[in-house]
């Protein structure tokens, strides 16, 4: 399983907005490009993560469980590259004398 930030950035807003349009006008992308994209996301996890009819989409229960972690993940993610950029910067760490 090799799924990045990108692709959870992708999935959440599928999964937030149920509709594959919005969600790519949201992340300012092309709807193929962003329906690619989570089929990757699925082949990688190999999960469905979508159920798709012509008319709707819907989260499947690993969908639902991934969306919350998703979430998490992301948000952690940046609290962690938040710190690194205040500790290069001087701004927080430690300084023993």
């Amino acid at each position: 399983m090799d799924v990045d930030l990108r692709q959870l950035r992708a999935f959440l807003a599928v999964a937030d907005e149920l509709h594959f349009g919005r969600a790519a006008a949201t992340l300012h992308m092309a709807q193929p490009a962003l329906s690619q994209q989570i089929r990757r996301t699925e082949r990688d996890l190999g999960v469905d993560l979508f159920v798709r009819t012509s008319r709707s989409v819907a989260l499947t229960a690993a969908g639902r469980v991934l969306q919350g972690r998703a979430r998490s993940l992301l948000d952690q993610a940046a609290r962690d590259l938040d710190e690194t950029v205040r500790v290069g910067r001087g701004e927080a760490g430690r300084l023993d004398v």
